[in-house]
């Protein structure tokens, strides 16, 4: 379910991207690409024309841990699941151009964007992607990182800062169709004296 997510972001931006950028400019679409910009060396870095995607963190949304566990099917029956996972996605959004001015822009198109639609769903979004859970629904929201967290996360990456921005995408659900055990449903609780 994580490179569906990823992948659909990526092809949002594009579309949107292709709206709004003028027809002077020489860069190729798609500009927007799912990489993981800490493999990437700063040569590969200089020479792209694009805005990255890339994971760089993934948490669990402890506010969501209180699912029951069960669904009672029909009268006679009660499903007992495991709960699903409901993950928090830190997302970096670097813009590597090799003309400054270009990144700028780019990445302004993108917080632009994200701004104007920060929630995504199937009834919202048109999309090509595959693997996407049919009542999916991506959150975004902008993260502001202090200076330190700046330091810390470009010198993670093992690279020189470019413009950036982060978000969290929240809540990615995943659940896997495993069923721990069916049982019938308890009608009545008979209390037995045992005479003593």
């Amino acid at each position: 379910m994580l490179y569906p997510v990823l992948n659909f972001l990526a092809e949002q931006m594009n579309l949107y991207i292709d709206q709004v950028k003028s027809d002077a400019d020489t860069i190729a679409s798609p500009v927007a690409v799912l990489d993981n910009i800490a493999r990437l060396s700063e040569d590969d870095l200089e020479s792209k024309n694009n805005i990255l995607l890339s994971l760089v963190n993934i948490s669990e949304e402890t506010t969501m841990k209180n699912d029951p566990g069960h669904v009672i099917m029909n009268n006679d029956l009660v499903k007992y699941d495991n709960p699903p996972v409901n993950l928090n996605l830190s997302l970096l959004v670097t813009s590597c151009m090799t003309n400054y001015d270009h990144a700028l822009i780019y990445l302004s198109h993108v917080i632009t964007f994200f701004q104007g639609k920060h929630i995504f769903t199937r009834q919202n979004s048109v999309t090509q992607v595959d693997g996407l859970p049919e009542a999916f629904k991506i959150v975004l929201d902008l993260q502001t990182l202090t200076m330190e967290q700046v330091n810390y996360l470009w010198s993670t990456l093992g690279g020189k800062q470019h413009p950036f921005a982060c978000y969290k995408a929240r809540i990615l659900q995943l659940e896997r169709d495993s069923t721990v055990e069916t049982r019938g449903v308890i009608r009545q609780v008979r209390i037995k004296n045992s005479g003593v």
